[in-house]
């Protein structure tokens, strides 16, 4: 069926209705078989879910006009797999389209029409979707023939979009009708899903859950929850009760509707007629459908604020009031199009003048019209701008746009909240503040041009940019680039970074790879497709790490020459490390992030804002280690204790087998000093065991798995239990198994349960890989061998086990330290005898993106076994997958959206020394709620004087008062000696030096008189003799930290960072 429909897709063009029927069958066949590529789709899977996934698939999207806007959607939805997308479009292309729609090219112009043209290209990107193209005009008998689940326009006439919304609501099941247009700096969407849309989860997060401590008899009933940790309930949730001891009722209830009192309560129904509480429960938060209704765009034209709404949504919060306006100016643009035949030509002062006064018929027309929108007073800037430039697509604006479009087509399975209903958003500080020349010669950059003038396009194409990351965010930048012409000028480059190879999972939104390129470096994979969408952008790729260690590659000649650095990177340490390099070079830095529908972007603007490093997340929680060792309450905890059980089982033992082999003596001589005996114990045992099956059989690997079931699921269990009894109680009498302990249960082995066999099948492939024994995948004949493996019966040992991580018990059983001590004299003759001959076994790598090598399947049948022993309720293996690999949901219209706002600001750095910090905006992003804001950046954060500072205990003076990250005391002294250096402080800058610091290295402490030798040291020698490192002939300076205090009256003083430039 997948090789049908990757056929079927790539025919797509002009796809006849046998296609589509042909298409349908196999969808169907791919819903109900689970045949979802769960490699491409993983991080899409881990954003949207299977469920909503499951829906997707089987969805045909009309999309309509397919300049920019149109491109940009189309992309984005054609990445996220629904069954079918048509694609509309009979406008011939010209020069200017090729500035923001990145699959046209020279070629097409003048020849093809736009779907024409990039249908081909589009296709290609997802093989599972059948891409084809409608001519002629839509009218309402195409869109009954083509079946469709949504169609979306845009450059299309108000009249039209009217009639054809109407049509679209008047089908028996409504077809989902969404417009959006980009009118320059301007951009709209309207949403209808009909009068009673369905919504099966407003938010995308996962449900949570509390423990339960207490629920009272009263009305309403007030439920306490674990002070362990906050419920993070909210007023309205809907949540259900399991496992609640004495007020059963609560259980296996249907979801009731709560409101919170505290972080740690909240109040339901009346209880006063229930049983009393006593003990124990959980609450669970329930995803409640709810239902949504929708008005027509006709009437949405008079009131757009959604019913029980009285404004619009604000995305930038420095303009209230500003939807309202493009609200009108728009719909007058729109006019005056149905009037006219055509949009305002640019920069025509005649038209904008006719746009406002149809905007001005227009409001006062809504005056006098109840229960409409109308302004107290029309803005004739909005206006103006609007109507001035709506002939022309940016990139950045349909990049933008695009991406919302997109998720809203995909809202329409019911995951996610839908934009109810009108969205309009603008880019007008943008503008330059000025009249400049504006000539138009029929080039690319046409519609740019007209906007921003020609010498604005010269200095964004000489621009010299360093983009860190070429994956999902550095395809859609590349992308940006290309159509913008960043650095497509002689004197301009872009550098471009990245160490990762392609792979599979990232097809689903890295769009500037296909299947072939899998395995090819991403940063001159996407450089040649980006120079591919236009010849003139100038691009240097590299596979080089960004960091301290490549600092002769990345040198000062190379920051100081950048005039902008994008960031595309997904880890923290990374941004950390490049902002502080533009911190410390004076560069802007423009910084951004996805998670899943989630988007940020922070704009790091020199002396003007503050930097990303200014700034901290709050950490990561993390697991307590006897919550994981001994009492999960949560999924997480279980999935946590398999990854680290995968990695002891199949990489460590492998490994500490390899180092034994290696030296017997060296290693058992450690063994003493690792650990507990009973660690110990087990470390030696892991080593003898697989030395003695080195050259066993499958048969012994499923062995191997049925004992390593029976010790981790049973006898641990049963040993936990026997130390701890369900009825054990505290020092204190309460329950000890209560709260978050939960009593577990140990279970026996069962070659007849899925769950048994899947464990047995993993961990035995899993052994025999490491063993270098042929492997066998027929659970049929795993389950055989598993029956006829013997196990040894429990019996209760006297083991010492940690309460929690407080208790300062040393775990393990008293026996075991006189057992190590023969075992490690038995395992020094083996050593010997197996110097010679023993061959080193191949530990396992963990892998989370191949499903055929075991991993994921032990991780997830351990995980789940483990959640049977505590009575937790298991997950799925794509949950498990994404929680053990770590991976980062992510989805393609995040990402395009948020790459389209980052463009705009690159824009606003081609002239940022006329830019005021109120041009340049910082903004989060919820597409899923939806919720955008934009605001202002901060200023950087300053360090000032203090009377008591908490951690010094006493006053802290700054010098100077009120310095920022981006200061630094500069000494130009030459190579000079310690003493000069210091010297050079207390005059020039008025401190005694305590301690002084290069990175990690302690270069001088005043208070140890052994260091007093080093005052006659020169600098750049001491660095190196503390450091044992060579200063790289490049670098001509070291970053000094002092600790220092005031000669005068002995208080402390902070300083900016020194820059000792030593050449």
């Amino acid at each position: 069926a997948q090789a049908n429909l990757r056929s079927s897709a790539l025919a797509g063009v002009g796809a006849p209705l046998e296609l589509w029927l042909e298409l349908d069958r196999i969808r169907e066949a791919m819903s109900s078989d689970g045949m979802i590529d769960t490699d491409l789709y993983s991080r899409q899977i881990g954003t949207f879910g299977m469920e909503t996934m499951g829906k997707l698939v089987k969805m045909k999207v009309l999309i309509s006009g397919l300049r920019g806007l149109g491109a940009e959607t189309a992309k984005n939805l054609i990445l996220a797999g629904p069954a079918a997308v048509v694609l509309h479009d009979d406008c011939i292309v010209e020069a200017r389209d090729l500035g923001a729609n990145f699959y046209l090219s020279q070629d097409d112009v003048g020849k093809k029409t736009r779907a024409q043209a990039c249908v081909a290209q589009l296709s290609q990107l997802n093989p599972y979707v059948a891409v084809s193209v409608t001519t002629g005009p839509i009218t309402e008998q195409v869109l009954a023939g083509l079946g469709l689940s949504v169609a979306v326009f845009s450059e299309t006439g108000l009249g039209d979009l009217c009639r054809l919304n109407d049509f679209c609501r008047a089908q028996a099941t409504p077809v989902g009708f969404i417009a959006a247009d980009c009118f320059g700096l301007a951009g709209s969407v309207f949403v209808d899903f009909g009068d009673n849309f369905t919504v099966r989860d407003k938010d995308g997060e996962e449900p949570r859950n509390a423990i339960i401590a207490g629920v009272t008899k009263e009305s309403p009933g007030m439920v306490h929850t674990h002070h362990e940790r906050r419920h993070g309930f909210q007023d309205g949730d809907w949540v259900t009760f399991r496992e609640v001891q004495g007020m059963v009722e609560l259980n296996s209830s249907k979801p009731r509707q709560i409101k919170v009192t505290s972080p740690y309560a909240f109040t339901i129904e009346d209880t006063s007629g229930y049983s009393a509480y006593t003990r124990e429960g959980i609450a669970t938060q329930v995803k409640v459908p709810h239902s949504m209704k929708f008005c027509s765009l006709s009437r949405c034209l008079v009131q757009p604020c959604a019913a029980g709404g009285d404004s619009l949504a604000v995305p930038d919060l420095a303009k209230f009031g500003r939807s309202e306006q493009l609200h009108l100016a728009v719909q007058a643009v729109r006019q005056y199009r149905e009037q006219h035949g055509q949009l305002p030509d640019i920069r025509d002062p005649a038209a904008a003048a006719a746009c406002m006064q149809l905007t001005r018929d227009l409001n006062e027309a809504r005056r006098k019209e109840e229960g409409a929108l109308f302004l107290e007073e029309v803005d004739e800037t909005v206006v103006k701008n609007v109507a001035l430039f709506s002939r022309c697509m940016i990139c950045p604006m349909a990049a933008f746009i695009g991406g919302i479009v997109a998720q809203e087509v995909v809202k329409y399975t019911g995951k996610y909240t839908p934009l109810h209903q009108c969205l309009y958003f603008d880019m007008f500080e943008l503008l330059p503040e000025k009249e400049v020349a504006a000539s138009c010669s029929g080039s690319r950059y046409d519609d740019q041009i007209a906007i921003f003038g020609n010498e604005f396009q010269k200095a964004i194409s000489n621009m010299k940019v360093f983009l860190v990351g070429a994956g999902a965010l550095g395809c859609e930048f590349m992308k940006c680039f290309a159509m913008m012409g960043v650095s497509s000028g002689d004197a301009g480059k872009v550098t471009v970074t990245d160490m990762d190879r392609i792979e599979t999972s990232n097809l689903n939104r890295q769009f500037l790879f296909r299947q072939g390129d899998v395995g090819k470096p991403k940063s001159a994979t996407a450089a040649q497709v980006a120079q591919s969408m236009n010849g003139q952008l100038k691009v240097t790729p590299l596979e080089i790490r960004v960091g301290n260690d490549t600092e002769d590659t990345f040198d000062d000649v190379f920051w100081e020459g950048l005039d902008c650095v994008v960031n595309a990177l997904d880890n923290i340490q990374a941004r950390m490390y490049v902002d502080s390099r533009c911190v410390w070079f004076a560069r802007p830095l423009l910084e951004s992030g996805t998670l899943g529908t989630k988007a940020n972007m922070q704009v790091v603007l020199p002396y003007k804002t503050q930097s990303y490093g200014d700034s901290q997340d709050p950490p990561e929680e993390s697991t307590p280690l006897c919550t994981l060792k001994h009492f999960p309450h949560a999924i997480e905890h279980t999935i946590e204790w398999s990854r680290d059980y995968f990695e002891l089982l199949f990489a460590e033992s492998p490994r500490e087998v390899n180092t034994f082999l290696s030296d017997p003596d060296a290693y058992l001589a450690k063994i003493p000093s690792e650990g507990t005996g009973t660690s110990q114990m087990a470390k030696l045992n892991c080593v003898k065991r697989m030395l003695a099956q080195q050259n066993g059989s499958f048969e012994m690997c499923v062995s191997f798995a049925v004992q390593e079931f029976q010790e981790k699921f049973h006898d641990q269990i049963s040993q936990l239990l026997h130390t701890f009894p369900v009825d054990h109680v505290t020092s204190e009498g309460t329950p000890f198994w209560s709260g978050p302990k939960r009593p577990p249960q140990a279970i026996k082995f069962d070659p007849h349960d899925k769950l048994h066999v899947d464990f047995v099948l993993a961990a035995a492939n899993l052994y025999a890989n490491n063993l270098g024994i042929a492997k066998c995948s027929s659970r049929e004949d795993v389950s055989r061998m598993a029956s006829a493996t013997k196990v040894d019966v429990f019996k209760p040992r006297d083991v010492k086990i940690k309460v929690d991580d407080k208790d300062t018990t040393r775990e393990g059983c008293i026996d075991d330290d006189e057992a190590v001590k023969k075992l490690t004299a038995e395992m020094s003759q083996l050593g010997k005898a197996l110097r010679a001959s023993g061959k080193p076994l191949a530990p396992a790598e963990f892998e989370k993106d191949d499903d055929s090598n075991f991993h994921i399947s032990f991780i997830t049948a351990a995980a789940n076994l483990r959640a049977r022993n505590y009575k937790i309720p298991e997950a799925d293996f794509h949950k498990v997958k994404m929680i053990a690999g770590k991976i980062i949901p992510a989805i393609a219209t995040t990402t395009a959206m948020v790459t389209g706002l980052v463009s705009a600001e690159l824009m606003k750095i081609v002239n940022l020394k006329d830019r005021k910090v109120e041009d340049f905006k910082n903004g989060f992003v919820n597409l899923a709620l939806p919720l955008w804001l934009l605001s202002e950046p901060s200023p950087p954060l300053q360090t000032r004087s203090k009377d008591h500072d908490p951690v010094i205990m006493g006053p802290v003076r700054a010098k100077p008062e009120g310095y920022t990250s981006w200061d630094k005391v500069e000494v130009r002294l030459g190579d000079a000696t310690l003493k000069e250096f210091v010297d050079h402080l207390m005059e020039e800058v008025g401190i005694e030096v305590m301690i002084m610091s290069a990175g990690n290295a302690c270069l001088y402490n005043a208070y140890l008189p052994a260091h007093k030798k080093r005052l006659g040291e020169r600098v750049s020698k001491l660095w190196e003799d503390v450091t044992k490192q060579k200063l790289s002939p490049k670098k001509t300076y070291l970053t000094i930290e002092v600790s220092a205090s005031d000669p005068d009256d002995g208080v402390d003083v902070q300083i900016p960072t020194i820059k000792f430039q030593f050449r």
